[in-house]
């Protein structure tokens, strides 16, 4: 396995940690972030912010999520990557299982106040954040079959911009606190490394044997 990415899972599984820490504790640090946040959220004026901010988070929603993860699992069939294929399948279809799991664990309250979009559940971590790392990642795997050097730093770069936005809207929509974004970015980015390196993992066939 790479080395790498297994050190990028756990650096993104320890901020996982210290965000859900934090919400489940009160920190300070954790709320001043928050409030620091809050300064995002839309005016009811504000009204073409407020749909950009709708239009990524209705391409982020969990359907969306589900449909594209069935196009791309295709596609890797197609290309005889049969490994990948399943593991985007089953990486899509539990998206919703993580983020029901871990929003009834913490049980967050949304923030106070009106918001610009209706919301079901509890807050942290933010589902939306889960289902954009998830499809921007495997959305990356597939063109970095086709790109390679320059433009697939580009593509890299694109992917980043999306899943900020997608950050942005929530907040911006009144629908959660920073940390919950974060949280969610965070277990989003874990959930998608094991998936890859699971599809990546090589198991032998050779059988041992002894001597004669």
């Amino acid at each position: 396995m790479n080395r790498r990415l297994l050190w990028l899972l756990a650096l993104n599984l320890f901020l996982f940690f210290l965000i859900s820490w934090g919400v489940m504790t009160n920190r300070t640090f954790l709320t001043a972030m928050d409030e620091w946040g809050m300064n995002a959220k839309a005016d009811p004026a504000e009204q073409t912010t407020i749909q950009i901010a709708r239009f990524f988070s209705i391409a982020t929603e969990y359907k969306i999520c589900l449909t594209t993860g069935f196009i791309i699992s295709f596609l890797f069939i197609y290309l005889n990557k049969y490994r990948i294929s399943f593991f985007i399948l089953l990486g899509a279809a539990c998206t919703k299982l993580i983020s029901m799991g871990l929003k009834n664990s913490f049980d967050r309250e949304r923030p106070p106040g009106p918001s610009f979009v209706s919301v079901h559940g509890e807050a942290f971590p933010s589902a939306h954040m889960i289902y954009a790392v998830f499809l921007t990642g495997i959305i990356y795997i597939l063109i970095s079959i086709y790109f390679k050097g320059k433009r697939q730093e580009i593509f890299m770069l694109g992917g980043f911009l999306v899943v900020g936005m997608v950050g942005w809207s929530r907040v911006h929509l009144g629908t959660h606190y920073l940390s919950d974004v974060l949280g969610g970015f965070f277990i989003g980015v874990v959930w998608l490394l094991v998936l890859y390196l699971l599809s990546q993992k090589k198991y032998s066939n050779d059988v041992p044997r002894g001597d004669s």
